[in-house]
């Protein structure tokens, strides 16, 4: 049997948090997809209170294009900004499953991890609502604590 160096133990640490903080936005990015309505009839969490705002964002158009309502643009955003969270957490999870990868990539995806959570922060306190902003607080944090250890046990 090996003897473990003293740096596997931080190491470990690092890959635990580095997992632990793509999991709020696998499951904020999933929140979100089913929380957006994808008809105006569908009264769901990021549904419109006015159902007559509804109506009206099919019945506009967006500058850019009169070929799509701004009802189709707002549905479409919603579902990619889910499966951008959901991606983001993805790629973290295969990142760090297991110590080999984590220990090959983390050099390059801590940072990262810690520049896109800070990004999503950012937006999230400028212009959403609580809940996503403790998740991806969570999830901040977890990235920069998992990267010093990197740093220490690396």
């Amino acid at each position: 049997m090996a003897c473990l160096g003293v740096s596997d133990p931080v190491i470990q640490i690092s890959r635990t948090l580095f997992l632990i903080g793509a999991m709020p936005f696998v499951v904020l990015g999933l929140a979100h997809a089913v929380a957006t309505p994808t008809t105006p009839g569908q009264a769901r969490g990021l549904s419109p209170r006015d159902p007559a705002l509804r109506e009206a964002m099919v019945r506009e158009s967006v500058l850019l294009t009169r070929r799509t309502s701004l009802w189709l643009a707002w549905v479409g955003f919603n579902l990619s900004h889910s499966l951008g969270a959901i991606l983001f957490g993805a790629v973290v999870l295969l990142i760090g499953r297991d110590q080999a990868t984590f220990r090959a990539q983390a050099a390059l995806f801590l940072p990262l991890a810690v520049l896109v959570s800070g990004v999503y922060l950012v937006l999230g306190i400028r212009y959403w609502f609580r809940t996503p902003i403790v998740g991806i607080m969570v999830s901040t944090v977890c990235f920069w604590v998992s990267w010093a250890l990197f740093l220490i046990g690396g």
